[in-house]
């Protein structure tokens, strides 16, 4: 019998007799439904157009506002799927801190439900680790979701920061930090029709890190890409 990745209790399936004599394939389970409905979806009704933070009011929230008077230029449209709460937070240090790769099955059907319909149209990259991050943990969070939930994806950002990672900053450190990112695989771009670029993460905390890559896309690429960010977690 499986166990959930989180709690280590037992997982049941409960099965009726249209599904057994039905030909579907019995999904997987890797959460209890403890755990499961401990993680919030984001209503995508009730948020901040720029970054999709959870609030009563559709109006940019104050560090959007704050972003936008920075980069007056730049048009904030970011989504996530769930709120960023305590659940959350153990799974990321489980998954990305501890190394439990198990753990990036649990959002599969998640995330390519949602990013499938990017695919044709949209080049989707990842945001890079740096080198001494990728050294530490030995792969990188992001691309294993999107491998994980069958996204195609091109790495066209690389991170040349020589400092501890963001999760290590506090807010006011991790709006400080320099541009840590430089544009690879460029040529990619030359050979295809496709001029929408979806950066994905997995957390949106200040917003700083995929600010810097959307900067440096819109810096190297004509004005008429069309860029969206996305996150797992907000």
């Amino acid at each position: 019998m499986n166990t959930c990745v989180l709690c280590n209790q037992p997982l049941k399936n409960h099965l009726n007799l249209s599904f057994l004599f039905s030909r579907q394939k019995l999904q997987e389970k890797f959460l209890c439904e403890s755990c499961k409905n401990k993680f919030e979806k984001i209503n995508p009704t009730n948020v901040c157009p720029g970054c999709f933070r959870p609030q009563n009011s559709k109006n940019y929230c104050e560090d959007c506002k704050k972003w936008q008077k920075q980069y007056p230029q730049m048009e904030l449209n970011h989504e996530a799927l769930y709120t960023y709460n305590k659940i959350a937070r153990d799974y990321m240090d489980q998954y990305k801190f501890q190394g439990d790769l198990l753990l990036a099955n649990v959002f599969t059907n998640d995330l390519h439900t949602y990013l499938n319909k990017y695919q044709k149209d949209y080049w989707i990259t990842p945001i890079p680790l740096n080198y001494f991050s990728k050294q530490n943990r030995g792969f990188n969070q992001v691309e294993v979701l999107l491998k994980q939930a069958e996204i195609a994806y091109v790495p066209f950002l690389e991170n040349i920061r020589q400092e501890d990672s963001q999760s290590s900053k506090n807010r006011f450190e991790r709006l400080k930090t320099p541009q840590p990112f430089q544009l690879i695989n460029m040529d990619t771009f030359q050979k295809s029709t496709k001029n929408k670029i979806l950066i994905v993460d997995d957390v949106y905390t200040t917003g700083r890190t995929i600010l810097h890559a959307r900067l440096l896309f819109e810096k190297s690429l004509p004005s008429h890409y069309e860029m969206k960010t996305f996150s797992l977690f907000r």
